[in-house]
């Protein structure tokens, strides 16, 4: 059978079957009370639940704290409102401080049932993003057999600032309370998924983006074993090839300490007196202080959630061994700007240290004349240097030390508007199945496809199954990726030659400052995705 007629039957037959009964599952008893969804023709959606306390007043920046009970049937079929952020796009929505809460769409029949969950963590580098989106709607994959969950976390300043006073307050560290209410919405679904018909054992975690790196954060943190049993990054890791604790290095990465010192600046320019005056301000001032400052408010090694660096914990074998499924898109770095030159991106390349390895990179990267192909090297070179190599070497460590495979991805889908391949994030409407373009016959067998091996890694963890090109798992030796294009397939992970090179290069550079600074390890570092 050709493969895109093939992979449209298969759609219709799994949507068929999933819309013969329609969804029963219509009220749910979950932590905190009685809910009432939503019927859309068969599936069933629950919006705004809440899965902590709001955390206002005296409960700003504390790790989240339990539900407090209602009474009666709680209406769950209008989303809440987005976590507060600066981001002007989501004004409409009204950002509120109170936030805490996450949606389900579910088609199960009964409760009885035991389906397959993923629990998406939105993008927007931490500060920006909401679980209400419409790209995210959870409809197309609970017709197809999942149970979808969008969480909401806290951002900025109001979900990752530390402070001595809300440190000595906590009695251990402050700061990174996104990634508290992440682990907070995990357990929310081990405790009450089995209300919607799914199977609390079959969870999988999938973010995209600054999700992406938050997954992967998790991926290294105790407080985060065993509330999932498999994990999805779409164009984001924690996988850094090293950290410094000094701020003038470039391999810098924030300290508890470090983290401190960037709060009382922040209550410094806010005009906060003590924590307490601060909690009482209105969290405007505070997005309003951060900007145009240098003050930096993001993850930190709070040695509680992150109790070590990703790649040093990875290679100590102190993950959490899931299989993952894992990968980014053609044209990550996207456009590097008119700054750059065929004579700077020489310059660059003559200024840069660890000259033994530059040899692997004039081997790895074609030659270049005019600025236009300087820019669209650069562009390549930045994607491999970041996203490429991270994704890379989190598929190598988990594949080298854990028991669990994994499987990585390089999405190629893009239209002739972008000659230079996929940008960021342009694989979530294939994923959803939600698109906000007008999707040709090929982006829609596309979406069917990439679907139907997330589902199939969700159910099972492994993508593959009958009908559907093989993914092939990652292994070192052979070096494979399963290239999304108009011919999925397994093949080489593209351009292995650049990636290698700055595998390379990364163990020089690491090497050469540790050696004028002993404070050098691995770490992970804030997302800016």
């Amino acid at each position: 059978m050709h493969l895109r007629y093939g992979l449209i039957v298969l759609s219709l037959l799994v949507a068929g079957a999933c819309g013969l009964a329609q969804a029963a599952v219509a009220e749910a008893h979950v932590t905190g009370g009685r809910i009432k969804g939503q019927i859309n023709q068969d599936v069933a959606s629950f919006k705004g639940i809440p899965f902590a306390a709001p955390p206002v007043g005296t409960l700003r920046w504390k790790v989240p704290q339990p539900i407090k009970r209602w009474t009666g049937v709680r209406d769950a079929s209008a989303f809440a409102p987005p976590c507060i952020q600066p981001w002007g796009e989501h004004e409409k929505e009204r950002p509120s401080e109170d936030c805490l809460y996450l949606n389900v769409w579910t088609a199960a029949a009964s409760p009885r049932e035991r389906r397959p969950v993923i629990v998406w963590v939105h993008g927007g580098s931490l500060t920006g993003g909401m679980s209400s989106e419409k790209g995210s709607d959870g409809s197309h994959f609970a017709r197809e057999g999942v149970v979808l969950v969008t969480i909401a976390y806290r951002l900025g300043a109001l979900g990752f600032l530390a402070h001595p006073e809300l440190t000595r307050e906590h009695g251990s560290a402050s700061g990174n309370y996104g990634l508290h209410d992440m682990v907070a919405a995990l357990k929310w679904v081990q405790a009450n998924i089995a209300q919607f018909g799914s199977d609390p054992a079959r969870v999988t975690v999938m973010g995209g983006s600054a999700g992406a790196f938050a997954v992967s954060v998790l991926s290294a943190s105790p407080r985060a074993k065993g509330l999932y049993a498999r994990a999805i990054a779409l164009g984001g890791t924690a996988m850094f090839p090293a950290a410094s604790d000094d701020p003038q290095s470039q391999y810098f990465s924030p300290t508890l300490e470090y983290g401190e010192s960037q709060g009382e600046a922040l209550f410094k320019l806010a005009g906060a007196q003590s924590l307490s005056a601060a909690r009482a301000m209105p969290p405007a001032k505070f997005m309003k202080a951060m900007e145009g400052s240098k003050v930096r408010i993001g993850t930190i090694r709070d040695g509680v959630l992150i109790q070590g660096a990703n790649r040093e914990r990875f290679n100590n074998g102190q993950f959490n061994d899931t299989p993952i499924l894992i990968g980014y898109n053609s044209d990550e770095a996207g456009d590097p700007g008119p700054k750059v030159t065929a004579a700077s991106a020489n310059a660059d390349l003559d200024k840069a240290p660890c000259k033994p390895t530059h040899a692997a990179f004039e081997a790895a990267y074609p030659a270049f004349k005019t600025d236009e192909e300087a820019r669209a090297l650069v562009r390549k070179v930045n994607r491999d240097a970041n996203l490429g190599w991270s994704t890379w070497e989190w598929a190598r460590l988990q594949s080298a030390k854990g028991r669990s495979p994994a499987y990585a991805y390089f999405f190629d889908i893009h239209g002739a508007d972008k000659p230079h391949g996929a940008p960021h994030a342009t694989e979530y409407p294939y994923v959803f199945g939600n698109f906000w373009f007008k999707p040709t016959e090929n982006d829609l067998t596309i979406s069917n496809l990439l679907r139907r091996y997330l589902i199939n890694f969700a159910t099972n963890g492994d993508p593959n199954g009958p009908g559907l090109p093989e993914w092939k798992k990652f292994d070192e030796r052979s070096n494979r990726a399963f290239v999304i294009d108009d011919k999925p397939s397994s093949r080489e992970w593209p351009s292995l030659a650049g990636i290698k090179a700055f595998d390379a290069f990364y163990a020089c550079v690491v090497e050469e400052e540790k050696a004028q600074s002993p404070q050098v390890g691995v770490s992970p570092q804030p997302a800016d995705h």
